[in-house]
């Protein structure tokens, strides 16, 4: 599987995940961050204007939300500026996000929406 998945492509995944619960799979991952940016409203992009790459660490899995470029998207296609990160826990499935200021983590469910 490349890095990079295109957002529309990732609401296609399987629809059960744990909320709770172990997160094994970079799959599982995206799922759920596909879930929280739409339920919290993280972006006002169009899902095929964003691109998601996603970085396996030891204790969590590394969302990194990007803006994709193209004809329909706009701005230049060489380039896909970050939007936002966001951390998923694999024992426990806890998202935090740097959505709010860039940089400092916080749960998503209390990040105020965009």
């Amino acid at each position: 599987m490349k890095p990079f998945h295109c957002l529309p492509l990732l609401v296609l995944l399987a629809s059960t995940y744990a909320v709770s619960g172990q997160i094994k799979t970079k799959d599982e991952a995206i799922k759920i961050a596909t879930d929280a940016i739409h339920k919290f409203r993280l972006t006002t992009i169009k899902d095929e204007c964003g691109v998601i790459d996603v970085v396996e660490k030891t204790t969590y899995f590394e969302i990194i939300v990007r803006e994709r470029h193209t004809q329909n998207c706009g701005g230049m296609q060489e380039t896909g500026p970050r939007l936002f990160n966001m951390r998923i826990r694999k024992h426990d499935g806890r998202l935090t996000s740097d959505v709010y200021d860039g940089t400092s983590y916080q749960p998503v469910d209390h990040i105020p929406a965009k």
